[in-house]
């Protein structure tokens, strides 16, 4: 990551400073479909091993079309972007990641197919305090905050 208008050591410094606070962030995510066969232990960047909770998989299992259980990937990352604002995240990832966090969330009814085909506005993923509390209790082994 580059920081634009900083002289180098404060860059280097700010980057490290991003790289400390993110340490909880899985080294690897595990697909769906091997947390289906019962890989549910992902490692962090601190090498802390973290469990899946079983339920939640099996919540996700039902939303995600079966085609896509190897392209969705535990945890999912929730990105907190302060230059979007106080408060403001992002669903990083593929498609796929938005359109499982935003059923999850029950703020998309509609199908994958409806949703590749007509994709929602950009400002649509962007998520807000009050989502990401619903979204934690919903998902609270299978997301996981960063910062940017």
């Amino acid at each position: 990551m580059k920081l634009v208008g900083f002289d180098n050591k404060l860059g280097n410094f700010l980057k490290h400073e991003i790289d400390a606070i993110n340490l909880h962030l899985p080294k690897k995510r595990v697909s769906l479909s091997l947390a289906n066969k019962g890989y549910h232990i992902y490692v962090s960047k601190d090498n802390s091993q973290l469990h899946l909770d079983e339920k939640e998989i099996e919540k996700l299992l039902e939303i995600c079309p079966e085609e896509k259980h190897n392209e969705v990937f535990l945890p999912f990352l929730i990105i907190r972007r302060r230059d979007l604002g106080q408060g403001t995240y992002v669903i990083s990832g593929e498609l796929i990641d938005q359109f499982m966090i935003l059923k999850v969330l029950e703020k998309y009814d509609g199908t994958w197919v409806d949703f590749i085909e007509k994709p929602v506005p950009k400002h649509s993923t962007f998520l807000y305090k009050p989502d990401l509390i619903n979204l934690r209790k919903a998902l609270p082994t299978s997301t996981v905050i960063g910062f940017a």
